[in-house]
């Protein structure tokens, strides 16, 4: 606290090939293959029962490689809320509106004084009101507190808005948000089915809160948006989808998801252990507003990974 108007800011396993009888109808087909997946599970187990008509889910929060969003420091100037100076070491709000502007050189407050005491008052010493201006002087670093303040002569404003690089600012800002690690929602569970619908989404996203810093006469804004979601497989195997996605409920049956889902064209049988190993990103971005007079919107791309894996099984229809 600055004398109470001061603020300091501080199995995988191999997946065994399911046969099936044919004709089947598309309806009976979906359902069927996603039992056989469940009933027959891969050597040593790995798949999960789920009713006939119903497609199970899992969440994989695997490995994570996270974007710059995660690895950035807050606090200082950057951070949310009125920017702030430091004098050895300690911080004071850089404007006050009774005290003014702060000197970081002297750790003290200077603001002019409005109306300016007569020409001749013994406040201008030798000087005119032509060659500078009277100031109330305050130092609350040195125990001068807002009681002691001095009246003193300076040819040049001792202190003012310090020259700050807003669109820096923005970006700082943004890389200091704390954004969710994708947790990659699937279903089926364990084992998928070749050319039967997957559904995709990120578990439990949340947005981080907006950040703000405000200056006199200009401020920045930085909101985080998730922009898409690019789900990736193996070589060529990839889907983006515009949203998180809709996570899985069994009330939507054999349905494709109506968002984000996928449709697998060959299996995962011979890949290491049987298994896709896939990554979801979101591709999350701060977006930047600077009012002011050098007014700008701009964008800061902040993607967050994940890694996981997908069992993936063909269908073999026997005559």
């Amino acid at each position: 606290m600055l004398n109470g108007r001061h603020h300091m800011l501080d199995g995988r396993r191999r997946v065994r090939r399911i046969a099936f009888l044919a004709p089947l109808s598309a309806g009976l087909l979906l359902s069927s293959a996603l039992t056989a997946a469940a009933e027959e599970p891969p050597s040593g187990g790995g798949a999960t029962q789920c009713a006939p008509d119903k497609i199970c889910s899992d969440v994989h929060t695997g490995g994570s490689t996270t974007g710059p969003g995660s690895t950035q420091p807050g606090g200082g100037s950057s951070g949310s809320g009125p920017l702030v100076c430091s004098y050895h070491g300690v911080e004071w709000a850089c404007h006050d509106p009774e005290l003014g502007w702060f000197n970081s050189d002297q750790g003290c407050y200077y603001k002019v004084l409005d109306p300016q005491l007569p020409a001749g008052a013994p406040e201008w010493g030798d000087h005119k009101p032509s060659d500078g201006a009277l100031y109330s002087k305050v130092c609350p670093q040195t125990g001068g507190g807002a009681d002691g303040a001095q009246i003193v002569f300076e040819s040049n404003a001792p202190a003012g808005p310090p020259v700050l690089d807003l669109r820096a600012i923005g970006i700082s800002l943004a890389h200091e948000m704390r954004f969710p690690k994708p947790a990659a929602g699937v279903a089926p569970k364990g084992t998928a089915v070749v050319k039967s619908p997957v559904w995709l989404w990120l578990d439990g996203v949340k947005a981080p809160e907006p950040k703000t810093l405000a200056v006199p006469g200009a401020s920045v804004t930085v909101t985080p948006v998730l922009r898409n979601v690019t789900w990736t497989f193996d070589q060529g195997m990839e889907v983006t989808c515009d949203t998180a996605g809709t996570p899985y409920d069994p009330k939507y049956g054999g349905a494709k998801s109506p968002d984000c889902g996928y449709e697998f064209a060959a299996g995962s049988g011979t890949k290491k252990d049987g298994v896709f190993d896939g990554t979801v990103t979101a591709h999350w971005q701060g977006h930047v507003v600077v009012t002011g007079p050098n007014a700008k919107v701009f964008d800061v791309d902040l993607p967050q990974s994940s890694g996981f894996a997908l069992k993936v099984a063909e269908m073999q229809v026997l005559n």
